[in-house]
Order: structure tokens, then C-alpha cells, then sequence
């Protein structure tokens, strides 16, 4: 019988592959795509929006469900003195850069007007981004070390 500890963390497994996958798409892809004419002002709204929400949800299972798996496996000091407990501060350190980064380039390419050309704007997100999908692959050998 699965306990609830390992539906927690399938959850929490499932959207951080989730969001991080999409972080590596959406900069091995959609931004280059942009870049080089290919995606219209339409349709980078649309993956823009869609990865935000993701983002957004992913943002806050992983704040919950990371919570509880490090809340229920170890204390306060274990998180600190122990090496998969410093493992865990360095995923939150992380998480907390990957948001941040993906919110630098989703406001770059936010705003855009009609007349506006998409490939500067792509151009001007391309370095949040490229830091964004550093920190997922950082993320994906953390988890990996755990």
C-alpha cells in the first residue's frame, strides 16, 4: 500500500520534472524559434501564458510538497550538519533562483504590442533564461545526489 509520504513525493517528482523540462524547452526552443522569426506574436503568447501557469502551480507543489517531505525526514539540525540535509537547503536555494529567473524572462517578453518585433524582445529574455535552465540542470544533479 503507498503510503502518503510516497504520493508526496511522486508529486513533488512529477511537477519538478514537469517545470524544469518545460524551463529546457522553452529555451532550447521557444526563444531560439522566436529569435529567428519562425513563432508569430500570437503564438508566443500562447507557450508564454501556458509555462507561466505551470511555473505559477509548480511554484507553490513544490514549496508544499518539499515542505512536507523535508518537515517529515529530518529536523532542524539534520538539515544543517547532516549532507543530503545541506543537499535540501541547496534545492530551496536553487528553486528560489529558478523562479526568480524565470520571472525576469517571462517580464521581457510580456507587454508586447502588435507592431512591436518579437525578436528583440526574444533576444532581451534569452540571458533569464539561459540562467533558468543552468539552475534547472543544477536542480536535476542535486536531486540525483539525493
Amino acid at each position: 500500500m503507498t503510503t502518503t509520504l510516497d504520493v508526496v513525493m511522486i508529486v513533488h517528482t512529477l511537477f519538478a520534472a514537469l517545470w524544469t523540462g518545460g524551463t529546457l524547452i522553452v529555451t532550447g526552443i521557444v526563444v531560439p524559434a522566436t529569435r529567428a522569426g519562425l513563432l508569430s506574436g500570437e503564438a508566443l503568447l500562447f507557450v508564454r501564458r501556458r509555462f507561466a501557469y505551470l511555473t505559477g502551480v509548480s511554484v507553490l507543489v513544490l514549496l508544499v510538497t518539499g515542505g512536507h517531505l523535508a518537515g517529515t525526514l529530518y529536523t532542524a539540525d539534520s538539515l544543517q550538519t547532516s549532507y543530503r540535509g545541506q543537499l535540501v537547503l541547496s534545492m530551496v536555494g536553487l528553486w528560489a533562483l529558478l523562479a526568480i529567473s524565470l520571472y525576469g524572462g517571462f517580464r521581457r517578453l510580456s507587454g508586447l504590442s502588435s507592431e512591436q518585433s518579437l525578436e528583440p524582445v526574444a533576444a532581451e529574455a534569452r540571458p533569464w533564461f539561459l540562467a533558468a535552465s543552468v539552475v534547472s540542470l543544477l536542480l536535476l544533479v542535486v536531486a540525483g545526489l539525493l
